[in-house]
């Protein structure tokens, strides 16, 4: 039990630290060649609107390869972020009901 929870925050962390990684990236990117779809991204990494953004996939509608390039591992992470928290959770919730020992 203890594992699987340690396993699902360490996927939740990695996946902080590889969003906190990329999205400095996306956002230059953005800025310098698709300042009409900056607004997008919000002003800070942890805005709400960045985050769907990256959960969504936003970005492969773009035709700049560059841009799909940087922002795949963005996606990637967002998407361990919610897996990772997801699944902590519940083991927590079900350690905490008395379901699991």
């Amino acid at each position: 039990m203890l594992f699987l929870l340690l396993l699902a925050l360490g996927i939740a962390i990695f996946g902080l630290t590889a969003y906190l990684m990329s999205w400095p990236l996306v956002a230059t990117q953005m800025r310098d060649h698709h300042a009409q779809d900056r607004p997008l991204l919000g002003k800070t990494p942890f805005s709400p609107s960045a985050f769907v953004w990256f959960l969504r996939l936003a970005w492969r509608g773009s035709p700049d390869q560059a841009l799909r390039f940087l922002a795949m591992p963005g996606s990637v992470a967002a998407w361990s972020i919610a897996v990772g928290g997801a699944c902590a959770l519940v083991l927590l919730l079900l350690r905490i009901s008395g379901v699991l020992r």
